[in-house]
């Protein structure tokens, strides 16, 4: 029981990230402030573009 619980949360948790993951890009979660519930605003770039995609997600933020 406890296995299976594991599994479902986990599943819950990574299944906005595993596109990005399957497909070797990277991605960031941007904290959206003001929601009823806990939310992230997930931003994704190619491979390689950590540094754009930073910038993108500290700008982001910053307007958020």
């Amino acid at each position: 029981r406890a296995q299976a619980l594991r599994e479902r949360t986990e599943g819950l948790l990574l299944r906005n990230t595993q596109v990005a993951n399957q497909f070797d890009l990277c991605a960031i979660s941007v904290p959206m402030p003001g929601t009823a519930r806990p939310a992230g605003l997930m931003l994704v770039a190619r491979n390689g573009h950590d540094r754009h995609l930073l910038r993108i997600a500290a700008e982001m933020e910053r307007l958020l």
